[in-house]
């Protein structure tokens, strides 16, 4: 039995599309700006917490539907066809979102905006499993993951630096490298495989689904996991806005946006120097046990916030659950990706986005009405969901599972 391959030779072996893919994604990711600022956006033009949270909701809701939408055309119409669309056509809604300040017409155009933003996500992960041989698979999704938190890294404090001034510039900027993502993705990305009419509706796919019970405990986990991950971007931000007032640091002064959007980038920069030697360390490691001491990680870093409120606890929550996310998210696109028919990645892609979605949607609806009644309720109850997710994913709730994700060696 040979050895897995290097890092390195991974690396010589990925193909020119996918540094297309890896350099366009480093700048959409970057430009990520409005969902990360949306919650403070609502409330800083005068909605409650509420109606943040039901704006919010509304975008996870068009997600929900786009992975839908997006997993057919993925396997159906190209993956690169499908991700230039999504991104054409986001990059539109952004824009409108932007000029409209009535609930209604907000809720409404959140829901575009997640429906076509989203839509591309499942062809981005099918076409990373058409163009890598599987032996270089978790190799490829660590390095998408790095170019992906590199643009995390320095994004949100660009962010948080122009909503400071103008809250406009957030949504033409996220328009902007959404654009740039579709330019690439139409001209130097192909197809991938694509079904036939016959094979590439939803029917083949949910009955092929319903039959992979490893799946199946994944997407559930995934479920439970996703509202934990959605409270950065929810309760976590209008917590930092209503704890941390400005700080004046040897005749500098940073407003509370600002170092809000420091805070995120933590993230990004922790993921980009440490996410590789990590797995590295832990590569023996059996794969569905790492994925769930990360979801525990990632759920116990908002009991910081339990014990105080000021700028170094939510710099210390941000570390933990950081941590956390390099052990889990490291390696469970891989396991996913085993876990696929090569004829249905995209609907497979598809479904895990719908499984996020759901989470996405149950968080944004509901996390911020409770944090308005307690916040540590919502701490708690985020410790109490990555506890399930990581049973569910390591086998303790539903049947055992393989666990026969292609290794490499990083050297």
């Amino acid at each position: 039995m040979s050895s897995p391959p290097t890092f390195r030779e991974s690396l010589r072996a990925f193909p020119p599309a996918f540094w297309a893919l890896i350099g366009a994604t480093f700048v959409n990711k970057f430009g990520v700006f409005v969902v990360p600022f949306l919650t403070i956006f609502m409330t800083r033009s005068g909605f409650t917490p509420a109606q943040a949270g039901l704006t919010v909701a509304a975008y996870a809701a068009g997600g929900f539907l786009a992975a839908g939408l997006g997993g057919w055309m993925a396997d159906r119409v190209g993956r690169n066809i499908t991700m230039a669309t999504a991104s054409f056509t986001g990059a539109a809604a952004m824009m409108l979102l932007s000029q409209v300040h009535t609930f209604p017409l907000l809720v409404l155009l959140a829901f575009l905006t997640g429906l076509f933003m989203e839509a591309g996500n499942p062809a981005t992960s099918a076409l990373v499993q058409d163009i890598i041989p599987v032996e270089h698979r978790l190799a490829a999704y660590a390095v998408m993951r790095f170019s992906v938190n590199l643009g995390w890294a320095v994004g949100p404090m660009a962010a948080g630096f122009l909503a400071e001034h103008s809250f406009f510039w957030l949504f033409a900027g996220d328009a902007a490298t959404a654009v740039f993502f579709g330019l690439v993705a139409l001209i130097l990305l192909p197809k991938g495989n694509r079904g036939t009419r016959q094979t590439s509706g939803w029917g083949h796919a949910l009955a092929s689904i319903r039959r992979n019970r490893p799946f199946l405990a994944l997407a559930a986990a995934c479920v439970t996991i996703s509202i934990v991950f959605r409270q950065l971007t929810t309760t976590f931000a209008l917590h930092f806005e209503n704890s941390v007032p400005a700080l004046d640091w040897h005749g500098f002064q940073f407003k509370p946006l600002e170092l809000y959007g420091f805070v995120m980038a933590v993230n990004g920069m922790m993921i980009c120097l440490m996410e590789m030697p990590l797995t590295a360390v832990t590569r023996a490691w059996p794969v569905r046990n790492c994925i769930a001491m990360g979801y525990i990680g990632m759920s116990v870093s908002f009991l910081v916030l339990s014990f105080g409120a000021g700028l170094g606890a939510f710099l210390l929550a941000m570390v933990v659950f950081t941590f956390g996310e390099m052990m889990a998210f490291s390696r469970q696109q891989a396991y996913a990706a085993s876990l696929a028919p090569d004829d249905m990645r995209g609907r497979y892609s598809g479904f895990l986005s719908w499984a996020w979605s759901l989470g996405n949607i149950s968080a944004s609806a509901f996390s911020l009405g409770m944090y308005q009644y307690s916040p540590n309720l919502v701490w708690l109850s985020s410790v109490v969901l990555g506890v399930l997710g990581a049973l569910l994913i390591a086998g303790r709730i539903s049947r055992p599972v393989p666990t026969a994700t292609p290794a490499v060696s990083i050297s």
